[in-house]
């Protein structure tokens, strides 16, 4: 029930301590990818500016092309010098595993500040990880935007209704955003790797320690519950994509919605 393994040589291994310090960063990154990802679509799918979108797609297809070890020693060579930006994580230990959710339900009086300080130092990281999921957000939004916007109904709903926030409040987005999200979650293999690797080059708790750690002392049970422990997240993220969507919209699978 406290989410251990026991080795026959009598090692617990932390499951749900190293996995949940991965989910955090995951999800995280995920909404940070939204938050950016969904107006830059939405602009995109409507707007006509040639130049611009072509620019926008351009910057979007070099940032993904880039390789992930690349892209964080090149933002640690910015960020070290002129911000003060620590790359060295708290991974004191924690029963739940991530320092965020510890704080949270912590009896503590300074929340807010100890919040502050943990976003300070996952800011790097998290920004590291959302540039991929941003860009396959701008990409997924701008096409099912464009689709969405040469059906009959939204030509019909343009017809009644003066106002284009109208148009695009009631009818666009409702019928664009609750089908995106689902293909979101496709690409959380990419994500998840991502993010092993992030920790391992920020020295932080989580999957991607975890199964250095294994494969430097060759202990590969651990490895076999860290592979578990993948899929663990993979089928928690695709289905928080699903259930995320319903709530959004409950009507989404109705076709030609109005």
């Amino acid at each position: 029930m406290q989410g251990q393994f026991t080795l026959t040589s009598g090692e617990k291994v932390s499951f749900l301590y190293t996995l949940s310090a991965t989910i955090e960063l995951c999800i995280l990154a995920l909404a940070v990818a939204l938050i950016v990802g969904l107006p830059l679509g939405i602009f995109l799918g409507l707007s006509n500016i040639n130049w611009l979108n072509s620019t926008i797609r351009l910057s979007c297809l070099l940032l993904y092309s880039c390789p992930i070890v690349m892209l964080i020693v090149m933002v640690m060579f910015w960020v070290s010098p002129n911000l003060s930006v620590s790359i060295h994580f708290d991974t004191s230990s924690s029963a739940i595993g991530t320092s965020l959710l510890e704080i949270l339900l912590s009896d503590k009086q300074n929340k807010i500040d100890l919040l502050i300080e943990q976003f300070h130092y996952l800011i790097v990281p998290i920004i590291i990880l959302a540039i991929q999921p941003s860009i396959i957000t701008i990409q997924l939004i701008s096409q099912n935007v464009k689709n969405t916007s040469r059906q009959n109904y939204i030509k019909m709903a343009a017809i009644r209704e003066r106002s284009p926030l109208k148009i695009l409040r009631r009818h666009l987005l409702p019928n664009t955003i609750p089908a995106t999200i689902p293909q979101l979650t496709y690409n959380t293999t990419t994500l998840l790797f991502s993010t092993m690797i992030v920790g391992i080059l920020f020295n932080r708790i989580g999957l991607g320690q975890w199964v250095m750690g294994a494969y430097l002392h060759h202990n590969y049970f651990i490895i076999s519950i860290a592979i578990l422990a993948c899929g663990t997240v993979i089928s928690f993220l695709t289905l928080l994509g699903e259930i995320t969507a319903v709530a959004i919209y409950p009507l989404r699978h109705k076709e030609h919605h109005v």
